[in-house]
């Protein structure tokens, strides 16, 4: 029952300005609930017998930090979708998207229907300002106000000629050039029915990016070079993501940019970016973290969770996984590295009903963790997928992990330039 209302409570909490405890705040919840007070109604009352302000902050979105409230902004409505979430067993339909203003774009969560369109102009008072993904996500619901206006905004125009190494989350108007390894149509869910977009992967001569065209448009093709102007950066699961719109302009380019798949990346330089996307870097393993092994998740929303109790769902029938956490370095940084199931089970060999068995013999998960501490650390290998940062620091999340082949004579050389040594040394 408490875990049933803890995602109210923290509304609750993120609308004060003081600290109130969770289980006082839990009671009085209930108290009104149980007098069959409307819930966001009981929520409202709640925050104003805590001291919370009723009273919005005027903020530019580029000035937006996670765990804001009660901020008050105007912008544009870039990007709309709809879907259906599970809240306390009960369906109920969001809206999320983009917004933009002249200092910088933000994701959003509308919890209402606000009759949200593509391109309306906004003001929104009392909203709050939660993490998503690492980033600043703007969420609204019952509290808010959102007008309309009946005006245009000056969303920041001034173009920005980048690579797609500099792209950032939240870039406005950039140009750039690549060439379109691989693109796939996808349909998504918009307040005006079904949507087709693409959803594709693109190079240029050293950086591979995603992006998403929300335009469908015959210069959009698999092996064609294009040029893009007025695309935005949002960052998906940390990774810059190039968008396409009706107001961008695309370009077929007669000459064609070669991408040169690099053998590796050195962590020290990747650490230095925002995020990078399919990259391999290659480093020894210096140590194993808490929480490797066999873990148990959610089987709704696949958190990690303790005794069947997940903070979302409530009780639940858990799910058995396994992950490795670790820290790999090559010398010019250090970053986390973390392998699912599978490619924990590649290095160590070990499956789930193994680690499952090894548990159940030593009565703790922690043998499973020692066992996978042994196999891997010290170890030198090479590891495939996309880095993000967060407030965890860097972290690269493998979709494929091998031990390479140990070349003396290379490694020596490397190590060698690396100190300062040259070719004729």
């Amino acid at each position: 029952m408490e875990d049933e209302f803890a995602p109210h409570v923290d509304e609750i909490k993120r609308a004060l300005d003081s600290e109130i405890d969770d289980s006082t705040i839990t009671a009085d919840l209930k108290k009104l609930i149980e007098y069959r007070v409307p819930l966001e109604e009981a929520k409202r009352s709640l925050v104003k017998k805590y001291g919370g302000a009723d009273k919005s902050i005027p903020r530019k979105l580029g000035e937006i930090k996670i765990g804001d409230r009660n901020i008050e902004f105007t912008a544009q409505v870039l990007e709309l979708t709809q879907k259906t979430i599970n809240v306390i067993n009960n369906e109920k339909v969001i809206f999320s998207g983009l917004l933009a203003d002249e200092t910088a774009t933000r994701s959003f969560t509308a919890w209402n229907d606000f009759n949200l369109n593509t391109g309306d102009v906004v003001h929104i008072t009392l909203a709050y300002v939660r993490n998503w993904q690492d980033r600043p996500e703007i969420n609204f619901g019952g509290r808010s106000k959102v007008t309309k206006l009946n005006t245009t905004i000056a969303v920041k125009r001034e173009s920005q000629e980048k690579k797609l190494a500099e792209l950032k989350d939240g870039d406005l108007n950039v140009n750039t050039a690549f060439n379109i390894l691989s693109i796939e149509p996808r349909e998504i869910i918009t307040k005006d029915g079904s949507k087709k977009i693409f959803n594709g992967i693109g190079a240029d001569e050293k950086t591979k990016a995603p992006f998403t065209s929300w335009v469908l448009l015959p210069e959009i093709a698999a092996g064609n070079t294009i040029e893009v102007k007025n695309v935005y950066v949002r960052s998906f699961r940390g990774v810059p993501t190039m968008h396409i719109n009706e107001n961008s302009k695309v370009t077929k380019l007669e000459k064609r940019i070669e991408f040169i798949e690099p053998q590796k990346v050195m962590i020290g330089s990747l650490i230095e970016t925002e995020g990078a996307f399919d990259v391999v870097i290659e480093g020894n393993i210096l140590s194993v973290r808490p929480g490797s092994g066999l873990i148990a998740r959610c089987p709704e929303c696949f958190r990690v969770i303790q005794k069947s109790m997940c903070r979302v769902h409530g009780k639940v029938e858990e799910k058995m996984d396994m992950r490795v956490k670790s820290i790999i370095d090559d010398g010019t940084g250090s970053m986390s590295l973390v392998l699912n199931a599978e490619l924990t089970q590649v290095l160590c060999g070990i499956t789930i009903e193994q680690a499952k068995e090894i548990t159940k013999t030593a009565m703790t998960t922690a043998a499973v963790e020692e066992e996978v501490r042994r196999n891997l650390l010290g170890k030198l290998l090479k590891a495939r997928g996309n880095m993000s940062k967060g407030e965890f620091g860097v972290s690269l999340v493998a979709t494929k992990v091998w031990e390479p082949q140990d070349n003396v004579k290379e490694r020596s050389k490397e190590l060698l330039l690396r100190a300062g040594y040259g070719k004729d040394n």
